[in-house]
């Protein structure tokens, strides 16, 4: 009986200590496969423009590091972190580092689609959720 008592005890404070949370779609690593930027330079990946970029997110983060080269240029460095948010398809960025210094201070609203192990985003999105004609895509494949 006592033993029974005792391995009931453990088992309950085993039980209660551990946490169950909820790893939402989005956590982890991905790798850019393709790219888009039809809002900048319109440029795309892997055709005009050679390297690659890793993007990563936790629960609050997200963080991307990569590096491109365009034909006959320098190879540009492609770093961010920030804290986001993701309510359906209307996923928000909000940079804290960015590359490109015109994204800092700055709500960064795109329409984000997870199919299986891809992910899709298209920017700029307006206050409504809108993209306009020529706006940006990228889309990464999960890493394992």
């Amino acid at each position: 009986m006592r033993n029974a008592l005792l391995f009931s005890f453990v088992l309950v404070l085993l039980l209660g200590s551990c946490k169950n949370e909820r790893k939402f779609a989005i956590e982890g690593s991905w790798r850019m496969v393709y790219g888009e930027w039809m809002a900048s330079d319109s440029s795309s990946y892997p055709a005009q423009i050679i390297g690659s970029q890793i993007k990563s997110w936790t629960r609050e983060y997200f963080t991307f590091v990569g590096e491109f080269k365009h034909v006959d240029q320098p190879i540009d460095a492609t770093y961010g972190e920030g804290t986001y948010s993701l309510i359906g398809k209307h996923y928000t960025e909000n940079p804290v580092y960015h590359n490109s210094k015109a994204y800092l201070g700055h709500e960064v609203r795109i329409l984000l689609e997870i199919k299986g192990d891809t992910l899709i985003q298209r920017w700029p999105a307006t206050t409504d959720w809108k993209l306009p004609v020529r706006f940006c895509m990228e889309k990464y494949v999960r890493l394992r």
